[in-house]
């Protein structure tokens, strides 16, 4: 099972699942360096993987490489909503900037997307889905409506914690249940708990 998720065949429905799985394999390392008695009193616990496993598609092979940069944007659209060249930067992709800001043109002059300024304090182009568009338009007036601020929780492991990267400040580490609280778009941080042992911004 190791070896096939190492190939990127399987996966599992949680992270509960890997995790058991990694578990597995450290104990199963320990044991093989203790010897036989080792391996007699290993916890059992760890032979099995929790959750659910399914095969993985086979990847779409893809010749073209405007063909590839257009699915690479049009993944960054449906993940961030907003892309400009910062932001990609945090991204481990083999086509370069370039490629894909092309591609972003030509979705443009196609109609299905925008380019603008949507994001203050970052240089260069951006592009937006249509329903980024929307919705930044909705809170926009949602805002300005209710005058209330707007508090939204993301966990420390979201992909939406861009903290020290897009945001300024220190990088929130992304462990455990540490959570991070957004004001007006913005991080908003207040003291750990001292009953916690790690630190937190919440």
């Amino acid at each position: 099972m190791w070896s096939a998720v190492g190939l990127g065949l399987v996966t599992a429905d949680s992270f509960g699942a890997v995790r058991t799985l990694f578990a597995g394999r450290k104990v199963r390392s320990a044991r093989h360096s203790l010897g036989r008695r080792g391996l007699r009193r290993g916890a059992a616990g760890h032979e099995r993987a929790e959750g659910r496993w399914a095969l993985l598609p086979a990847p779409m092979h893809i010749e073209d490489p405007d063909e590839l940069a257009e699915a690479v944007a049009e993944q960054l659209l449906a993940r961030w909503g907003v892309v400009f060249r910062d932001l990609v930067q945090t991204e481990s992709l083999a086509i370069p900037w370039r490629e894909i800001l092309w591609a972003f043109r030509r979705l443009e002059a196609r109609g299905l997307i925008r380019g603008g300024r949507f994001v203050n304090g970052f240089a260069g182009e951006q592009y937006a889905s249509v329903e980024a568009i929307k919705a930044l338009k909705e809170a926009r007036r949602s805002a300005k409506q209710s005058g209330v601020d707007e508090i939204v929780d993301v966990m420390a492991v979201d992909p939406c914690n861009v903290t020290g990267v897009l945001l300024p400040g220190d990088r929130v580490r992304s462990v455990g249940s540490t959570t991070i609280r957004f004001r007006n778009g913005m991080v908003h941080a207040e003291p750990a708990p001292a009953c916690e042992p790690q630190s937190a911004l919440s």
